[in-house]
């Protein structure tokens, strides 16, 4: 039964056990309340190092698992970027939604997930000798997961499933807005971030954003639709990221907020009024996250979501930008390597399931091959008269290219009767370069709230 309680015993030869299970009078034993809680629960097993921490009087633990001969790092700097990063995301959503929590970190390892009262995250000690917050980002996005994402939860999500997942449209809320806190609360923490400023950040953001043409093609929620459990050709001739799109569409719907309510509010009240309404069993649709940001703000957002939600209406950032006083400039250039024009290498291949060829991805029709001709989904017959099996074959002779080269390939469509040929001239491509700069004469609520803005008060 899904309710029923259950006891894990590790047996291990090491003395050291991390997990979010509760634990018994009995060292090795663990219990979880129902099978949520029991598959919702990792276990470190190993000699790994521990520090712990309290915030607002809830124990937090950390938990490295190191390997043998590899280098030391900076244990006080990593601890103490952890708990100050914690703070923030606390302070944010008002409360711990746990009694205690678990960071388990693990050497020679990448990548990470969140879970109800702990996430497992990689942490390579070769990148924390160099800079020991260097997973600090990533821990960040995981562990604000365990309020947007495991308590304001995709009605998707709701329950334990033992089927593959139906698509979730608002995962472009449940990721992005992950994404835009966790460089938030960093900047908050005084902790250092991949952007030296929030203006350098939001350069960053929207140049992404207009480098790939999907996004004025497919609504947010189409994204969200196919970010998990879907092909790599699911939109086709593009490609685009739920976490990028959200986090751009959050930022936007934050200086909305901001604006509207003359500074008193931001999108953290969004957040906190979501954890209130939607932090239940029911789980949330899309029409809670309009609804939410409309009771904050007090203003009609209604059109925001029609045109960038469910539709896909390119985003006209100097319309929201300007509410701060700020204004966006976007130039293009070149694309260079070592300083000389770079070929244009966009192109992908996968290998679909009980197929021997390569399924080429080519994720945005504006490169030089969606130009000549090809489409996601084209078999891989020949390639400049080689036979690619794997990715790796396939990057090895794409890597090889030069401007000026031709690259010819033989390839047949899912549906075709017949191959066709396509002959490539490789280029050069370039990109948007974004600038945001002060605008002039700014009204001094446009000053106010651009400064707040930029010390990403709340």
């Amino acid at each position: 039964s899904e309710l029923a309680p259950a006891h894990v015993e590790v047996i291990t030869p090491w003395p050291g056990i991390a997990t979010g299970l509760t634990p018994t009078l009995a060292p090795t034993t663990f219990f979880a309340a129902n099978a949520y809680v029991l598959v919702e629960s990792p276990i470190l097993v190993g000699q790994y190092r521990q520090w712990s921490f309290s915030v607002d009087h809830v124990p937090h633990h950390i938990a490295y698992l190191g390997q043998p001969g590899r280098p030391a790092f900076d244990t006080l700097a990593f601890r103490n970027g952890v708990e100050r990063m914690t703070q923030q995301a606390v302070r944010l959503f008002g409360r711990a939604p746990y009694r205690e929590y678990h960071f388990l970190f693990q050497d020679l390892a990448w990548g990470g997930l969140e879970h109800h009262n702990s996430v497992t995250l990689g942490a390579p000690s070769d990148q924390l000798t160099r800079d020991p917050n260097a997973v600090l980002a990533e821990t960040a996005h995981e562990f604000i997961h365990t309020w947007n994402l495991m308590r304001i939860r995709p009605a998707q999500y709701v329950g334990v499933t033992y089927k593959q997942i139906e698509p979730v449209p608002t995962l472009w809320f449940s990721e992005g807005l992950t994404i835009f806190y966790s460089d938030l609360l960093l900047r908050r923490a005084q902790l250092p971030t991949w952007d030296s400023t929030r203006v350098g950040h939001m350069e960053g953001i929207i140049a992404r954003y207009l480098s790939q043409p999907t996004y004025s093609r497919f609504s947010a929620e189409q994204v969200s639709n196919v970010a998990y459990n879907a092909p790599p050709d699911a939109l086709g001739d593009y490609s685009g990221s739920a976490h990028l799109l959200g986090e751009v569409l959050g930022s936007m719907l934050d200086l909305v907020v901001r604006d509207a309510t003359n500074g008193r509010r931001s999108f953290d009240d969004v957040m906190r009024l979501m954890l209130e309404r939607a932090g239940g069993d029911r789980g949330f649709v899309g029409a809670d996250i309009e609804r939410a940001v409309a009771d904050v703000c007090s203003c009609t957002v209604a059109p925001f979501f029609a045109a960038h939600v469910r539709g896909a209406q390119p985003v006209d950032f100097n319309r929201y930008l300007g509410s701060i006083g700020l204004r966006a400039t976007v130039t293009r250039e070149p694309v260079l390597r070592e300083g000389q024009p770079a070929a244009d290498i966009r192109l992908w291949a996968w290998n679909p399931p009980s197929d021997t060829l390569l399924s080429l991805l080519v994720n945005n029709p504006e490169t030089i091959w969606g130009r000549a001709g090809l489409h996601s989904g084209d078999r891989v017959m020949s390639m400049n008269g080689a036979l690619p099996r794997t990715w790796n074959d396939f990057r090895s002779v794409l890597s090889r290219v030069r401007l000026g080269d031709t690259v010819t390939f033989i390839v047949r469509a899912p549906q075709a009767a017949a191959p066709r040929t396509v002959r490539v001239l490789v280029g050069g491509h370039d990109r948007p370069v974004v600038r945001v700069t002060p605008v002039v004469g700014a009204t001094a609520k446009q000053v106010r709230l651009r400064d707040a803005w930029v010390r990403g008060a709340p």
